[in-house]
């Protein structure tokens, strides 16, 4: 035990050991260059950087949300982050450029769906998600039972429509606009059920 603690205290910055024996690790790479079937190249990170320096998000338009550049430039990134002590002695992860706490939280990195709820474009909150059930794919269209495409309306009715319909298929949710899910809908009496083309979701 002796000789093994003795081991460790002798580690030293840029060290390390197997068993009883040092090493000199293998230099990580930053980053790795991703290759897009058109040709284009974008680089994507093996370790953590910070989020606010690092500029690889963008507004997405479609969903209000954000989405990943598609090409981004290893200028993009700032590997900037280090170890900090806050005022109580506990030890976070900051930025030496901006000192930035990792401990915050950064919307730009949500992963969400947000639904334009305004006439002149402005983003609004999040949307709750409510989900339908007893959902399967056939031919292009969700279908679903017509008395849960009413309980939906019922529920999305009394909510103003600010809700946020989403279905889960072989395991991937897919969401859809609640005025897609009212007007794009087709029903099949004789069957009892409702149909939605499935180009009007979105998966998550």
């Amino acid at each position: 035990m002796k000789q093994q603690l003795l081991m460790v205290d002798e580690i030293g910055y840029g060290e390390a050991i197997s068993g009883f024996e040092k090493y000199e690790p293998k230099e990580i790479e930053l980053l790795r260059e991703l290759t897009y079937r058109n040709g284009n190249t974008t680089w994507k990170p093996n370790v953590l950087f910070c989020p606010v320096c690092t500029k690889i998000r963008e507004k997405d338009t479609m969903t209000g949300g954000y989405k990943d550049k598609w090409v981004v430039s290893k200028e993009d990134y700032f590997f900037t982050l280090e170890y900090k002590e806050d005022e109580e002695g506990t030890l976070y992860a900051g930025c030496s450029k901006c000192n930035f706490d990792a401990r915050s939280h950064v919307p730009e990195y949500d992963t969400y769906v947000s639904i334009i709820l305004t006439d002149d474009n402005d983003d609004g909150p999040p949307l709750p998600i409510e989900l339908f059930h007893d959902t399967v794919y056939q031919q292009g269209f969700f279908i679903m039972p017509s008395a849960e495409h009413e309980r939906m309306r019922e529920v999305g009715t009394n909510e103003y429509g600010r809700i946020l319909p989403a279905t889960d298929i072989d395991g991937t949710r897919y969401v859809i606009t609640w005025g897609d899910f009212i007007s794009k809908m087709r029903s099949f009496p004789s069957l009892s059920v409702v149909g939605i083309p499935k180009t009007y979701f979105k998966s998550l």
